[in-house]
């Protein structure tokens, strides 16, 4: 059942707006550059380029940043600028003073739905407080292939009817709080083991497969009202299979009229806005220069083009119009529905920052805690390991291994564990070699191993991977009678570790997830999670490489 309302297109005020805007205007409506909230004044104007875009896309920045851009952003817009960001987990990793949340995972892994709720209504509060209209999130995307670089994480697991309620949640707890929620990747993420930062990917489904997963999530999310989607740059050959000559040849959605029109828009009835994910990114631009792919994305049923170049793209979609590739009335349905969105979260009327109460804050911060201890799950415990006895005078072998060291650790785990007077020895992936192996670690009261293999953009990494897995190795096959590994990131984790007597999967390397790991390997608290996603699933594809032989 439909909870919230469909744009209004033909309001009087956009009626209204749209009379007074010059096609120019009209063009810059579907144009959302980047910006870095500290940018200088001189950084913003070169980012508006001289043309008017209707939104902005804010990378991560201080509160006081944010808000100091989005005034100026609207000051200097003739109509209210949509201000957006990826606010997956609540506003807090964006917006580096509001509340960090634990990953999309680890929601699944409570399977709450309140929780959920809770998340999405933080990030609606905190990013209106700081000027933001409009989350790209949650990801709808179904986890199904676990090699899968982009989703892993962000998703909320590999159950279809999980995902589905869990996202529904999510957008209510954003747009009944006044945040625009964005359900993404169409036509569906999670089943390519590429990142479409290097290349498009490909959702292999039939389409009574599609109807069934991928569509199914979407079209939950459609049904209760979201107001947009975001475009993945992922094929749907089943749908439309391009040339036909290849799969990998099939366009990718945001080039695709079959896929945004024909089955999101006609078939699935859509009428929110589309918008594409970044265009700067290789599953979009391997299939030509920008000039060329901002007007074919527009062409084929996109509203907005994310990450723009401003000036570059306005020149592009104008010379689209002049030489009839995009006519005016194109143009003009899009900036409909940019400008019914804005209506109907109210910027026509008001562009103030409300007020964040403090309350409020202590709430989502709350609740950020209990999702972290919800969602730890004991993967196995063979022999007994837990609880450890981490007091006073215990030494610990510390190891991480990570995939990217600068965006993903878990170092504050270390001197929570030195808080309590244990002694800490600490080795990680940069260290390989100088790990000694000759005494079975048996100086060691405990061994800790904390992974953090996330999902991360343009590297094709999501599994560990390096001359670092030989201490790994090592250190698993002493048998040490405590040793544990700590997964805070892909689940999976277990495929590449699987003789491990004891594993936790954490999904999440935020604080209060490692505050939580900490309790549970202490036995403060029992590890209630469920697993999201099924951990056999590695190995089902083993079973079809025989599919390639003919016998």
């Amino acid at each position: 059942m439909r909870e919230f309302p469909a744009l209004s297109t033909a309001s009087a005020w956009v009626e209204r707006t749209l009379a007074s805007l010059t096609l120019d205007q009209k063009i810059g409506q579907l144009l959302h550059p980047c910006l870095q909230p500290s940018a200088t004044e001189g950084e913003r104007i070169e980012a508006l380029g001289g043309v008017e875009p209707g939104g902005m896309f804010l990378f991560s920045g201080a509160r006081q940043a944010f808000k100091n851009t989005t005034r100026w952003l609207q000051e200097h817009s003739a109509v209210p600028l949509i201000v957006s960001s990826d606010l997956e987990n609540g506003a807090g990793r964006m917006v580096l003073d509001a509340t960090t949340f634990p990953s999309t995972m680890s929601l699944g892994a409570t399977g709450d739905e309140r929780l959920a709720y809770q998340m999405g209504r933080a990030a609606a509060v905190e990013g209106r407080a700081f000027g933001i209209h409009w989350a790209f999130a949650p990801v709808v995307d179904v986890n199904v292939n676990p090699f899968n670089p982009g989703t892993n994480t962000i998703s909320f697991g590999d159950d279809v009817g999980l995902v589905a309620r869990l996202s529904k949640a999510v957008i209510r707890g954003m747009q009944e709080n006044g945040l625009c929620a964005t359900a993404k990747h169409f036509p569906g993420g999670g089943l390519d083991d590429r990142d479409q930062h290097i290349c498009n990917t490909i959702n292999p489904l039939r389409m009574d497969q599609w109807l069934a997963i991928s569509g199914r999530t979407f079209q939950e999310a459609i049904d209760l009202g979201v107001w947009s989607i975001m475009t993945g740059h992922i094929s749907l050959p089943a749908w439309d299979p391009g040339d036909g000559m290849h799969v990998q040849t099939a366009p990718p959605a945001t080039l695709s009229k079959r896929i945004l029109v024909e089955l999101l828009r006609e078939r699935m009835g859509f009428g929110g806005v589309v918008i594409t994910d970044a265009m700067d990114m290789g599953g979009v631009t391997a299939f030509g220069p920008q000039e060329e792919v901002v007007p074919a994305a527009v062409e084929a049923g996109c509203d907005m083009i994310l990450f723009s170049s401003a000036k570059r793209d306005f020149d592009a979609l104008k010379r689209a119009v002049r030489e009839g590739r995009l006519s005016e009335g194109r143009i003009e349905e899009s900036a409909r529905r940019i400008l019914a969105l804005k209506e109907t979260l109210g910027l026509h009327e008001n562009l103030d920052l409300p007020p964040l109460a403090p309350e409020d804050s202590a709430h989502f911060c709350g609740v950020s805690r209990e999702i972290a201890a919800k969602a730890i799950t004991l993967v196995r415990d063979r022999n007994g390991a837990l609880p450890l006895a981490l007091e006073t005078g215990a030494r610990v072998l510390s190891y991480h291994f990570r995939g990217d060291p600068d965006d993903g650790h878990v170092d504050a785990f270390d001197d929570l564990l030195r808080a309590r007077g244990v002694d800490v020895v600490r080795y990680d992936e940069t260290d390989a070699g100088k790990l000694a192996k000759t005494n079975g670690f048996g100086e060691f009261d405990a061994v800790i191993m904390s992974a953090v293999f996330d999902t991360s953009w343009g590297t094709n990494r999501i599994r560990p991977a390096g001359s670092y897995m030989r201490d790994v190795w090592a250190l698993i096959n002493s048998h040490h009678p405590r040793l544990v590994v700590v997964a805070y990131g892909s689940p999976y984790l277990i495929y590449d570790t699987p003789h491990v007597d004891c594993m936790i999967n954490a999904y999440s390397p935020d604080v209060n997830t490692q505050k939580a790991v900490l309790q549970t390997l202490i036995g403060e608290i029992s590890p209630t999670g469920k697993s999201p996603v099924n951990l056999e699933a590695p190995y089902l594809f083993k079973y079809l490489e025989g599919l390639r032989y003919a016998l």
